[in-house]
């Protein structure tokens, strides 16, 4: 994580990681989890800038006081003027607003993002933790090795999910996208389903477990004051180190079920799937399109190609696609051009969204939002939250969804959205 710290100093860790993280979680910490490399960050949460719907615009504010312009100009405008790493995430239907694309009527008061000013966190990586500050003076470690101190163990923690609709209605769902396709009105769209489901137990017993399960690439617990984010993603939406520009759609799955030779078997066959692969390419000239738009000219390339990934429960076709950012590009601009994410959308993306906005159960919220970090130096490294809960109390969303293209079999999606609700319910 490129978070360019002012000060960095060792620190012991008093119990065993990350269970020793559990006091400092359960009050509000924001934690960054890696899976694929064991990288975690625990930051105490600073000013918040928080954006919420007024009923007809977008109201931003930090601790209190109004702000003007738009949710990205205003975050973009937060990052400049205090110099410290943000930590949060933003909406699905905050991101349509952004990019004048359709959306799903909101309640008023409805949360849009949510970001907050890091100025101290732990590092953890290989066993080796660190305190990392951006203020003037280092933390202080005795401070953090009390806030450390192991805690009684929280316990078990389940949740049991049950799709807000019928399969009979989402196979009426997916003809209805077909008609359209056959219609010429797009080309391939991201249907999402709603489950809902009572979380039994503590929320942050729920993220160490799925954590250590799932592994997930852009792995992430926070607080939004009252809502908390368990996102198990492993897809890049989009980063930035200096001048360049990455993203990595996933689209084409796969159970993986740790039969080595069936799951090479399962992989072969999703590499060569007509309908994984059409789908997949469609996603991929979106998500060149977007980045184009932000992109020095002739810059956008496919360093990687549908390459077959294996995760816990599942494989995905993935691609990586980097370009040159524009000189002068601002934050708001960049995000207005990428977000929402169009593996999660579809081609093109305002027939799609337009089409979304009457046909899905309900507002996504934060799922198939942004979710990460943005540096003071204006890198960032942002995930879409797929695979990721969205939790109030007792009560927890967790949405599935999947590509729909002409060659789309009803049976397979009903299925491929059950077994993406494996990541949080085992």
């Amino acid at each position: 994580m490129d978070l360019a710290p002012r000060h960095r100093q060792p620190i012991s860790l008093p119990g065993p990681w990350p269970a020793c993280a559990q006091r400092l979680l359960r009050e509000g910490a924001a934690w960054l989890h890696t899976g694929d490399t064991g990288e975690s960050l625990l930051a105490l949460p600073g000013q918040a800038l928080v954006s919420r719907w007024d009923g007809r615009a977008w109201d931003n504010r930090i601790g209190g006081r109004a702000l003007p312009g738009s949710p990205w100009e205003t975050l973009a405008s937060a990052v400049s003027q205090l110099p410290r790493p943000w930590i949060g995430a933003a909406t699905f239907e905050l991101a349509c607003d952004e990019a004048e694309l359709p959306r799903k009527p909101i309640e008023t008061g409805t949360l849009g993002q949510h970001w907050v000013a890091v100025e101290e966190a732990l590092h953890v990586k290989d066993g080796e933790a660190e305190l990392w500050s951006w203020t003037e003076a280092p933390a202080a470690t005795d401070r953090w090795t009390d806030w450390l101190t192991p805690t009684p163990d929280l316990g078990e923690s389940a949740v049991d999910l049950m799709a807000l609709w019928t399969e009979a209605r989402h196979r009426a769902a997916v003809a209805q996208i077909q008609a359209h396709i056959l219609d010429g009105a797009f080309y391939v769209a991201n249907l999402c389903v709603p489950f809902k489901g009572r979380l039994s137990g503590d929320p942050v017993a729920l993220a160490l477990r799925a954590f250590q399960r799932a592994r997930p690439p852009f792995g992430a617990l926070l607080d939004l004051g009252g809502l908390q984010l368990l996102s198990l993603s492993m897809e890049r939406l989009l980063s930035r180190r200096g001048g360049l520009l990455r993203s990595q759609p996933i689209k084409g799955s796969a159970p993986l079920t740790g039969d080595p030779e069936r799951d090479h078997v399962a992989a072969e066959a999703l590499a060569a799937d007509p309908k994984e692969r059409a789908e997949h390419t469609m996603i991929l000239d979106l998500v060149r399109n977007d980045l184009g738009r932000a992109a020095l000219a002739g810059s956008v390339q496919v360093v990687r190609a549908m390459a077959v990934e294996s995760f816990p429960t599942v494989q995905h076709l993935v691609s990586t696609v980097e370009a040159t950012a524009r000189p002068g590009l601002g934050l708001a601009e960049l995000f207005r051009a990428v977000l929402p994410g169009g593996s999660v959308t579809g081609a093109p993306k305002h027939a799609v969204c337009s089409h979304l906005a009457q046909a899905e159960a309900g507002p996504r919220g934060f799922y198939c939002g942004a979710v990460g970090w943005i540096s003071p130096s204006g890198n960032l490294d942002l995930a879409l939250p797929i695979r990721t809960a969205q939790i109030q109390g007792e009560q927890l969303t967790y949405w599935s969804g999947g590509g729909i293209t002409r060659r789309s079999d009803p049976a397979r999606e009903w299925a491929e959205l059950h077994l993406k609700t494996r990541a949080i319910s085992g």
